[in-house]
């Protein structure tokens, strides 16, 4: 007898499976039901974890984005410099980038069809801001003049960057630096 996953596993296991249906087929292809299809499972089982496609686009966004914060988050246990920060947060989200930027682009364009995500792309910013704030503060001397804008800045350029390099093919380490070598300009402006 097979043992029945748990709620967060079977959670986990859709999304994956959701991922691998944008990647391979883009967003048009992803509905509920083609979801419990592909999964294997009843489509109620579908409907019971994300009520809507619209929420199964939500959570497939904000999942990149935590992976994204997780990733970076992880690195900065062992930072103790602007510097290190500047390198965990350009490696962390341009390894994302790398790996899923593709399906998270076209994940966020599908959600800003929907009424309410008008504004998603800002709610994004926002999101990565505050996370932002939150890693580069801890190293920054004194008054540091507009710093919000320049955070708004690091995440704009971080995401412009990400995005040539993954569609230029750019190397891995020549991005990373080029990016981290932006954030600390930024940060260290007047």
């Amino acid at each position: 007898m097979r043992k029945r996953m748990s709620k967060s596993d079977r959670r986990e296991q859709l999304l994956l499976v959701a991922e691998d249906i944008v990647k391979n087929q883009g967003t048009d292809a992803l509905t509920l039901i083609t979801l419990a299809e592909q999964a294997g499972v009843s489509k109620p089982v579908t409907y019971e974890h994300f009520t809507h496609r619209e929420g199964l686009f939500v959570a497939l966004y904000q999942r990149y984005d935590h992976q994204v914060i997780q990733a970076i988050q992880q690195s900065m246990l062992t930072a103790s410099s602007l510097d290190l920060a500047a390198q965990a947060v350009a490696t962390a989200y341009l390894h994302c980038a790398f790996n899923y930027g593709q399906q998270y682009e076209a994940i966020v364009a599908a959600l800003q069809g929907y009424i309410g995500y008008s504004d998603l792309k800002f709610r994004i910013r926002n999101y990565f801001v505050d996370a932002y704030s939150t890693i580069f503060t801890p190293f920054l001397i004194g008054s540091t003049p507009h710093i919000q804008m320049k955070l708004i800045a690091i995440y704009g350029a971080t995401d412009e960057i990400a995005m040539a390099a993954v569609q230029n093919n750019m190397d891995h380490e020549i991005a990373i630096e080029l990016m981290k070598k932006m954030i600390l300009a930024i940060l260290n402006s007047d």
